[in-house]
């Protein structure tokens, strides 16, 4: 049997406590954990594992991972995307209840629309100031695939909202940007499709790009079953998209879920990220925004 792993960047694959005790080292800031099925599997049962389901509640009632609690990714999206919404500490504790995350739980999310849901969730609870937070590699509909445990039980826990405590380090707002194109401080990575990108679709009053940002499609990261690519593959993916090494970057997408999963690939492989999560929700329907629209030669 292959011994349970979860992996950390720049770390060999590393046993589910180890792992977590060398994050613990490495600080709050520390790459975020991507584990495996195998390693969910094995800690299924251990107290402080903290397991969320970021589906629908249909399919989450229908049957889950033993253990997982119901994340309500559409509120989350909802709320986030209210005009100060991304500041309101008393919503966001009011959501967060129903998770019922203790100081040392550790935790695992995941979805059926490879990453999007969970990746969202993930950075949304990172930004609330949640450290020990995490995806897992591979959707739900693999996991069942393979004929690994399910359970239609509901999990009940006891309602704690998180003390929230927003972490401005993770997001980037629209002056952060405009900052940024005048080359102090991080490049722009652009999530979206190729078709917004480029100005061809529009989903804000104005299409386009912000100038200068690196276009880092959100799909071309993970495979349809929700396995994010390996490191060597991604890192030749942001190398080929012009991004240097551990260079500041600031992801976005229209609103918030796309960059979420540029975000967590980029914190992984050592790119400082912050997310400029109100993305061209906000930048498309501003009047003085500059905004660069057409092909894009590549770097």
């Amino acid at each position: 049997m292959e011994r349970p792993t979860i992996m950390i960047a720049n770390l060999p694959p590393l046993p589910l406590a180890t792992a977590l005790l060398a994050l613990l080292a490495l600080g709050a800031d520390a790459p975020p954990p991507l584990a495996t099925f195998d390693d969910v599997q094995a800690k299924l049962a251990t107290p402080t594992l903290r397991l969320l389901d970021a589906r629908p509640r249909a399919d989450y009632d229908k049957g889950h991972i033993p253990g997982a609690v119901w994340l309500d990714a559409k509120a989350a999206e909802t709320l986030a995307a209210r005009p100060g919404g991304l500041a309101d500490r008393e919503a966001w504790a009011a959501w967060s209840a129903p998770l019922g995350i203790k100081e040392d739980s550790d935790i695992l999310i995941y979805d059926a629309k490879r990453q999007l849901d969970a990746a969202r969730a993930w950075w949304l609870l990172g930004y609330l100031g949640v450290e020990r937070v995490g995806l897992i590699d591979g959707g739900f509909s693999l996991w069942e695939r393979q004929g690994r445990p399910v359970s239609t039980e509901v999990v009940k826990v006891e309602p704690r909202p998180i003390a929230v405590k927003l972490r401005a380090d993770r997001l980037a707002t629209r002056p952060e940007v405009l900052e940024a194109l005048k080359g102090k401080g991080a490049r722009v990575v652009d999530a979206r499709t190729d078709a917004e990108h480029v100005g061809t679709r529009a989903m804000s009053k104005r299409g386009g790009r912000v100038p200068t940002s690196c276009h880092v499609e959100w799909t071309t990261l993970v495979d349809a079953d929700g396995k994010f690519l390996a490191p060597e593959s991604l890192q030749a993916k942001l190398a080929a998209a012009g991004l240097k090494p551990g260079e500041p970057v600031i992801s976005h997408c229209q609103g918030g879920g796309r960059a979420s999963v540029d975000a967590f690939v980029l914190e992984r492989l050592g790119f400082p990220t912050r997310n400029y999560y109100l993305g061209w929700s906000d930048w498309g329907n501003a009047d003085d925004t500059p905004v660069a629209t057409g092909t894009v030669a590549k770097p």
